[in-house]
C-alpha cells in the first residue's frame, strides 16, 4: 500500500500524533528551562531569615518539580522509544528492589506509610535493561508511597517460570487501590480521558510505568483470593542477552577553561554568572560541542542533556569516540540534567561521562565542582 492510497483520516491522525510529540518536546524544554532559570536566580539571592519565606520557596520548588515530572511523564507516555537492546545486563532483582525501596523511603521521610520487602530465599537473577527496570519500579512504588498516608506496602518476589521470569507481588493496605493501580498500568493512553484521571500526577506516573513494563515484555495483573487482600502482580521476564557495555575511566583537568553546552539563553546566563571567575565558551547544541572539542582543548565540558538535535549523552559518546580514534586525552565532561539522580548516574557512566549535577543548579554547585577539580589537579602537579 502506498502513502497516497492510505485513507486521509489515517494520514491526518499520523501527522497529528507526530505534531503532538514535537509540541510536547518543545513545551517540556521551555517549561524546564524557565523553572530552572527562575529557581537558579532565587538561589543567588541572599539567604532569608524569615522561615515563612523559606517555607514558601520550598513549597514552590516542590510544586515546580511535580509540574516538570508530569510534563515529562506525559511526553514519555506517548513516545515510541523502546529500551535499548544492547543495554541488557544480568543483575539481582531482589537487591535492585531493596536499593530502590530504601531510596524511596528515605526520600519520603515519614514514619507512617513505608514500603517493606519480604526477605527472599536467595538471589533472583534476571537479565533485563536495568535502567528501565529501576525507572519502572521508582515510578510505580513512588506513586504508591505518595498515595499511602498510613499503613505499609509489602512486596515479595517469586520466580515463576522456567525462563526465570519473576513476579513481584505488591500488597497495599487500601483494598481498592490495587485494582486502580492495575487499571492504570494496563491503560491504553489513546483511550484515556486525562481530565477524568484521579490523583494526578500519580496516576499518570503509573501509566508511564505500565508503558515501560510492556516495553520490557512484562505485564500487570490483580489477584483476588477469598480471605486474602488483593495483590498487584508485576510479571517481569528475562531476556537472553548479555550486556556489552564498558565503564569508562575519569580523568582530571590541568587548567580551568570551561565549555558550557546549553541551548537556553536564560540557563546559560545563569551558569555563566556562577562561572564568572573562569574562562567560559558556549556551544548551543550537542553537535556544536563536539566540533568545538575537536578544535580546542577544554579543561572541562558542562553538558546539558535535553537539546535540539543530538542529546547530551550522544554528544558525549561522539566526543569519546573521537578521543579514542585520535589518541587525544579524555576531557572531563559533567552532565547538567533535571533527570532523577539514578538515571543520571547510569546514563553518565554508559556514555563516558565524568560526573553529573542536577538542575536547577544551586548557587555553589558549579564553584564547588571546579574547586574539587582544582584541588585534585594540584595533587597531580
Amino acid at each position: 500500500m502506498t502513502v497516497e492510497s492510505l485513507p486521509q483520516e489515517t494520514l491526518k491522525n499520523n501527522m497529528t500524533n507526530t505534531a503532538i510529540l514535537e509540541i510536547l518536546d518543545h513545551l517540556c524544554n521551555e517549561a524546564r528551562n524557565t523553572v530552572h532559570a527562575t529557581f537558579g536566580v532565587m538561589e543567588l539571592l541572599p539567604p532569608s531569615v524569615d522561615p515563612g519565606w523559606q517555607n514558601y520557596v520550598d513549597m514552590s520548588r516542590s510544586s515546580a518539580d511535580r509540574l516538570l515530572g508530569a510534563i515529562d511523564d506525559f511526553r514519555v507516555l506517548f513516545s515510541s522509544t523502546p529500551p535499548a537492546a544492547d543495554k541488557v545486563e544480568e543483575f539481582d532483582l531482589s537487591l535492585c528492589l531493596g536499593e530502590t525501596i530504601e531510596l524511596l523511603n528515605l526520600a519520603a521521610g515519614k514514619p507512617a506509610g513505608r514500603i517493606c520487602l519480604e526477605a527472599p530465599v536467595g538471589p533472583l537473577p534476571v537479565r533485563q535493561n536495568r535502567q528501565s527496570v529501576e525507572q519502572l519500579l521508582t515510578r510505580l512504588l513512588g506513586s504508591m508511597l505518595k498515595l499511602t498516608p498510613f499503613g505499609d506496602i509489602w512486596l515479595s518476589t517469586v520466580a515463576v517460570c522456567a525462563d526465570r521470569s519473576t513476579q513481584i507481588s505488591i500488597t497495599h493496605p487500601e483494598t481498592g487501590l490495587a485494582g486502580r493501580l492495575t487499571d492504570w498500568l494496563n491503560a491504553d493512553p489513546e483511550q484515556v480521558r486525562f481530565r477524568d484521571l484521579p490523583d494526578m500526577p500519580y496516576s499518570l506516573a503509573v501509566m508511564v510505568a505500565g508503558k515501560m513494563l510492556r516495553d520490557l515484555g512484562g505485564s500487570a495483573r490483580i489477584s483476588n483470593e477469598p480471605g486474602v487482600p488483593a495483590q498487584l502482580g508485576i510479571l517481569l521476564p528475562s531476556v537472553a542477552r548479555e550486556s556489552s557495555e564498558q565503564r569508562r575511566e575519569d580523568c582530571l583537568p590541568n587548567t580551568m577553561n570551561v565549555l558550557l553546552t546549553e541551548d537556553c539563553d536564560e540557563s546559560y546566563a545563569l551558569s555563566e554568572l556562577m562561572l564568572r571567575k573562569e574562562s567560559v565558551w558556549r556551544a548551543h547544541n550537542g553537535t556544536e560541542a563536539v566540533e568545538m572539542v575537536k578544535k580546542r582543548r577544554f579543561d572541562i565540558v558542562l553538558m546539558d542533556v535535553h537539546m535540539g538535535g543530538i542529546d547530551g549523552y550522544a554528544a558525549i559518546e561522539a566526543i569519546r569516540d573521537w578521543e579514542t580514534q585520535t589518541g587525544n586525552a579524555r576531557t572531563p565532561i559533567v552532565i547538567l540534567s533535571s533527570d532523577d539522580l539514578d538515571t543520571q548516574r547510569k546514563s553518565a557512566a554508559r556514555s563516558g561521562c565524568t560526573g553529573f549535577l542536577r538542575k536547577p543548579l544551586r548557587s555553589n554547585d558549579l564553584p564547588d565542582l571546579l574547586d574539587r577539580l582544582k584541588g585534585a589537579r594540584s595533587l597531580l602537579t
